[in-house]
């Protein structure tokens, strides 16, 4: 019998080299291209590094230096809030968002990709199986 957990584990790593190709051709990682997709999809309000941690359930030091290494490449900004002046939102900076719509291409094409290879009742399946491990 194969081992879901090991599987799972090769699926990421093949997944996340797949991604880290793709964006280094913007000197990006795949993580960060995440990131930049993910307040993409939320410029209608405010993202803190929280939101972040809890959407990618990411450690915070994991994410203090994710959030550093993009805002040293200059692609992000933190900016105060404007509900909570003791919060820093992060904002994307306009070289992140000249590349935001590429990123979020890939991401679209390749889950579209993905999803064509399986009936809906896999799809289904698969998703009940991914959430039950990720809630371990």
């Amino acid at each position: 019998m194969d081992h879901f957990g090991r599987l799972l584990k090769q699926a990421n790593n093949s997944m996340m080299r797949h991604f880290d190709q793709f964006a280094r051709q913007y000197d990006l990682t795949g993580n960060q291209m995440a990131v930049i997709d993910f307040i993409t999809n939320h410029a209608d309000q405010e993202v803190f590094q929280r939101d972040i941690e809890h959407e990618f359930e990411i450690q915070r030091s994991t994410t203090t230096v994710l959030l550093q290494r993009m805002e040293k490449k200059g692609l992000i900004e933190r900016h105060t809030s404007s509900k909570d002046a003791r919060q820093k939102a992060v904002v994307l900076t306009d070289k992140a968002l000249n590349i935001a719509s590429a990123c979020q291409s890939y991401l679209r094409k390749e889950e579209e990709e993905f999803a064509q290879q399986f009936s809906a009742k896999e799809r289904e399946v698969f998703l009940k199986i991914l959430q039950h491990y990720r809630n371990i």
